[in-house]
């Protein structure tokens, strides 16, 4: 004969709390796609370039990321992006908020390859962790 020990109410409906919320509280746990934070310079023939933004895209997986190229050349994008190879290209700066609108133009004394994702020859590794680089737009 099986004898079945019945628990008292309260502890079942504990347990099955407990047994409901489980799944949640390991969601977003497993690994997670490595990251990494990317600064650096610009230079145009071997001198600091500020006059765009610069885009970092990933044509495998669209992820991109951009920010406009402070004085002396010098980036820092806004927020780690996923580690991989990315094709790096300039845009025009956003512009400043006015009242009348303004045509955008581009700086034709950087070649016309590097304001074009489907042109740009640059490539740079996103590694895990820190990553400082150099971007040069050679004519």
């Amino acid at each position: 004969m099986t004898t079945f020990v019945s628990s008292p109410p309260h502890l079942q409906r504990r347990l099955l709390v407990l047994l409901c919320l489980a799944p949640f509280a390991f969601a977003g746990c497993g690994s997670s796609k490595p990251m990494g934070t990317v600064k650096g310079t610009v230079t145009l023939n071997g001198a600091p370039y500020a006059d765009a933004a610069v885009i970092f895209l990933s044509l495998t997986t669209g992820q991109a990321a951009s920010a406009d190229i402070q004085a002396g050349g010098a980036f820092a994008l806004p927020a780690p992006l996923p580690t991989g190879t990315y094709t790096v290209y300039l845009a025009p700066k956003a512009a400043a908020t006015s009242d009348e609108p303004k045509p955008v133009s581009i700086d034709t004394a950087v070649p016309d390859k590097y304001w074009n994702e489907a042109a740009s020859d640059i490539k740079i590794e996103v590694k895990e962790g820190e990553n400082d680089v150099k971007v040069e737009l050679n004519k």
